[in-house]
């Protein structure tokens, strides 16, 4: 999620390991050890653009890569403590940095962008798909909560801090259930028997999901507006043809470095690939769409078959405008349940 989030829910971790005496030290040292996974951006490379999706939410995310930030920012806090004659104990600021930089990993693998939460022994991208990248209802009042709960050295406030994101996350999970099952019942009017369904929140809410399913070589991509106790809402979207195997074995020769590219991009897009507006050159991210019932992708390599052996390039579709027209101005609408403007 985004370094806001993260800084507080690696407080809020730390925070339930606190007491009244400790408790600031504990929201401090846990959102530093929150934040420090995201350092993997740092790792670039001038030449092959995908080595930061690579690695971004890798290792550093892992569950067992937090002992070891645990250890680093434990002992930079015994250090600093040791310069302002605290008595800190060790033990105490590893077990809030620890907790901390768990947390990272976790709430990561609770959006759908995919995390590699236990590595070594998996390389899958991990993602829970209960609540999106960005999301103000669940970042505001943590972040209100931590402050009172600071102000007040209130270790109960901090700990109703995290419950209270607990129950997010469940509500979260029962939206993707109800999401899913409404992507089902759809494919079944249309004749459809899905192969695989999956359904994702869509920017900054848990009221408007993503849905796509899986028939004979298509994927159906609609909407659903499903907000608690109200009556769904469904938007049809487009479909596209799943890109498999063999297609992608025949676009570049299998040696080349385009291969290995698509193989990488295709663990990362956790093999939802289509091609854009049909160009077998342009390999899309079917997961994220500026609107939930589009087909238009996010984000896309392109290839280069006359340069093989070259590293693709990568392409963005982003709108940021706000016109009536807008992406942004749909979205709104759909996220209120409303027609979209034509």
């Amino acid at each position: 999620m985004d370094p806001i989030s993260q800084v507080c829910f690696g407080a809020a971790a730390a925070g339930i390991a606190s007491r009244k005496s400790s408790v600031r030290r504990a929201l401090l040292i846990g959102g530093l050890a929150g934040a420090l996974p995201d350092l993997d951006v740092l790792i670039k490379s001038s030449t092959d653009p995908l080595l930061t999706l690579q690695y971004h939410r890798h290792f550093t995310h892992a569950i067992l890569f937090a002992p070891i930030i645990g250890v680093l920012v434990a002992a930079l806090s015994l250090g600093l403590g040791k310069l302002l004659k605290r008595e800190w104990s060790f033990r105490e600021l590893f077990l809030f940095a620890t907790l901390g930089a768990l947390s990272h990993g976790l709430l990561d693998a609770c959006t759908s962008y995919g995390t590699h939460l236990l590595l070594p022994f998996s390389n899958a991208r991990i993602s829970w798909d209960i609540i999106s990248i960005i999301d103000p209802i669940f970042t505001l009042p943590l972040l209100v909560l931590l402050i009172i709960g600071a102000a007040r050295k209130s270790p109960t406030i901090v700990r109703t801090s995290l419950a209270i994101c607990l129950v997010y996350f469940g509500l979260g999970i029962v939206q993707r259930e109800r999401a899913e099952a409404r992507a089902l019942e759809l494919a079944e009017s249309r004749g459809h028997v899905a192969e695989e369904v999956n359904a994702r929140p869509s920017f900054a809410n848990l009221v408007l999901w993503r849905t796509i399913y899986r028939y004979q070589g298509t994927y159906y991509v609609d909407a659903v507006w499903q907000p608690p106790f109200a009556t769904p809402r469904l938007y049809e979207g487009e479909s596209v043809d799943v890109v498999d195997d063999a297609t992608l074995a025949s676009l570049v020769p299998a040696d080349s470095t385009h291969a290995y590219d698509i193989q990488r991009y295709k663990h990362f897009a956790q093999g939802a690939l289509c091609f854009v507006d049909g160009d077998r050159n342009v390999l899309g991210d079917l997961r994220y769409a500026m609107l939930p019932n589009s087909i238009q992708p996010l984000w896309a390599i392109e290839l280069t078959p006359d340069q093989p052996d070259q590293h693709v390039t990568q392409k963005h579709f982003r709108r940021t405008d706000t016109d009536a027209d807008s992406p942004f101005a749909s979205l709104w609408q759909m996220i209120r349940g409303q027609d979209i403007a034509e």
